[in-house]
């Protein structure tokens, strides 16, 4: 009676990421652009373009679901109804994407850290404020052969949930700066 040997390949197991794999991730990611969508805590869906330059600067033009322009620019998050409305602005600090923008290199602190999680082709970080002055929480949600970001859901204060997914992301040398000047010249005519 013959005997056959069968070799199965085996996958070479994936290393965990770990948080000194995210720094890298992020201090390598200066400057990005590309699409998004993101799902409403009302269940919306809307999208539209993105511009990032870390570690203090993005932009969301949104171009279905609505026409807001939201610029994180330094220490404040800027909200307007359309290019070139009147700006509401937002301190930076009050939100949980200062855990990630605070005018510094991206970088998470081991006490910000909640959790990393692999699920899937994703790795899932999570994130708090370890004071709790931050309401909320980040999860930032990167592939998990990659480390590229793939998007991230925020907790809010008012525990209302946003789900933000990216897509067409081209990595830049750098963007230009006129990328996130707040234009608020309509606004500004209809005043006069």
């Amino acid at each position: 009676m013959g005997c056959a040997l069968l070799i199965m390949p085996v996958a070479s197991p994936t290393r965990a990421a770990n948080l000194a794999d995210i720094n890298a991730a992020l201090a390598d990611m200066r400057a990005l652009s590309g699409q998004f969508v993101q799902s409403t805590p009302g269940g919306e869906t809307m999208q539209g373009d993105f511009f990032l330059a870390l570690p203090d600067r993005f932009r969301f033009i949104y171009t279905q679901g609505g026409h807001s322009v939201v610029t994180l620019r330094g220490n404040w998050l800027v909200v307007q109804e359309f290019q070139g409305a009147e700006a509401n602005r937002y301190p930076v600090s009050a939100t949980p994407l200062r855990l990630l923008v605070d005018g510094r290199a991206p970088r998470i602190r081991p006490s910000q850290l909640e959790s990393i999680t692999e699920k899937g082709g994703s790795i899932e970080v999570a994130l708090r404020d370890p004071k709790g002055d931050i309401p909320g929480r980040l999860v930032l949600i990167f592939d998990s052969e990659t480390l590229a970001l793939q998007g991230w859901r925020l907790l809010d204060i008012q525990q209302q949930r946003s789900t933000v997914w990216l897509h067409n992301v081209i990595r830049h040398e750098r963007l230009p700066e006129d990328y996130f000047r707040i234009d608020e010249s309509i606004a500004e005519a209809e005043d006069e």
